[in-house]
């Protein structure tokens, strides 16, 4: 970390170089950015009140990161990594100097798009807000880039983006640099598995208590049980995330937002959501038509022998789907046949990619992990 330098040459480097990954929780998604190879900066409200995350890579693999250090007043969030991640560092610099009018570069995951950048300039320096100092900004902030950098033209981070006005445009506003290093030095040190930082005098909190060990303050207003309960589990994520782990997925590494997973079953991809208050779909898109073939292939895809499980097509791609009404998943007299039939979907999907492209001559889908494919048809 070093002070603001609006001076220096801006490094050539695309944003796909920079440190910046998405954030996956069962609650939604959010941008973080590298501190370290193993430590990551965000929010406090992208992964509050997960103590787990998924962090994805450029190559769409994940990796687990354990919440350590969490402060709810300033919306910050420290993340330690379970792998380093090969990218480049950022440095956050001084929020001290910073000028009306100063270019500046949002980097992040908006809207669930792949990493993008926005220009702007800064709008205010030190904006006051119910009673916080913000870096107020024109550059265009949408859901999905909370957590993300806020950088300068030297790509040093200025200020990391919290949130916008939504009843105004062009009105953004990010946590000053010198906050967010700060917090990012407060975690150096920390011996404690999980702690909030008090809003008063800045210590940490390793449990969840009324009034502050070191400075007194009460904290009832702060919640502490909901951040050291974890998330409350809903009925229908209990029964996926069950399902997943009899089929060898990470839970964590799959959630993609509240009600929603995402994840690869080998070279296939697998989508679970709940569409609405009746049903819960599963559903992975397997492979494209070949030229030739076709009479077999969709004879095939409507034989009534891939039951519980079935194929449609949109856009011209083959789809494996099964849905599930969310009464039985309450009133089954075998939640087990129920929870089998997840596992068994799962597996099938990475099988019948692979038989619809060796025996039919498929293409491979767009989103098929490739590297998988080709050694699952050695």
């Amino acid at each position: 970390m070093s002070d603001n330098a609006s001076d220096t040459p801006v490094p050539q480097l695309s944003i796909e170089q920079l440190g910046v990954f998405q954030i996956f929780t069962g609650g939604g998604t959010g941008t973080g950015f590298l501190i370290a190879p193993t430590v990551m900066l965000t929010n406090c409200h992208v992964v509050a009140p997960y103590r787990k995350v998924a962090v994805e890579l450029r190559d769409r693999q994940r990796v687990v990161g354990d919440v350590r250090r969490i402060h709810p007043r300033r919306d910050l969030a420290v993340v330690e990594l379970a792998a380093p991640i090969d990218a480049s560092v950022l440095t956050v610099a001084s929020s001290d100097g910073l000028q009306s009018q100063q270019k500046v570069n949002i980097v992040g995951f908006p809207v669930g798009l792949p990493l993008s950048l926005t220009e702007g300039v800064i709008s205010h320096p030190n904006q006051l807000l119910d009673g916080q100092h913000f870096v107020q900004t024109d550059a265009a902030i949408n859901p999905g880039n909370s957590g993300g950098p806020i950088v300068d033209a030297a790509r040093q981070v200025i200020a990391m983006t919290t949130c916008k006005l939504t009843s105004a445009d062009n009105v953004g506003f990010g946590i000053p640099g010198s906050d967010v290093r700060a917090f990012a030095e407060s975690f150096r040190g920390q011996t404690a598995e999980f702690g909030v930082t008090c809003p008063s005098c800045e210590a940490l909190l390793e449990s969840a208590t009324r009034y502050c060990d070191s400075c007194g303050s009460d904290l009832e207003s702060l919640e502490l049980d909901s951040y050291f309960g974890g998330a409350e589990v809903h009925p229908v994520v209990a029964f996926v995330e069950d399902g997943l782990g009899k089929a060898g997925i990470d839970p964590v590494l799959a959630r993609h937002g509240a009600l929603n997973w995402s994840f690869y079953s080998g070279s296939a991809p697998i989508q679970i959501w709940s569409c609405c208050s009746e049903h819960l779909c599963f559903l992975s898109g397997l492979a494209q038509p070949g030229k030739q073939n076709l009479g077999p292939l969709f004879r095939y895809l409507l034989s009534t022998e891939h039951a519980p499980f079935a194929f449609d097509m949109a856009e011209n791609m083959i789809r494996l789907s099964l849905t599930l009404h969310a009464s039985d998943i309450f009133t089954h007299g075998n939640p087990e046949e129920l929870t089998a039939r997840v596992a068994a979907f799962i597996a099938e999907a990475d099988r019948m990619d692979d038989k619809l492209i060796a025996d039919y001559g498929c293409v491979p889908a767009p989103k098929t992990r490739l590297s998988f494919l080709k050694e699952s048809m050695k």
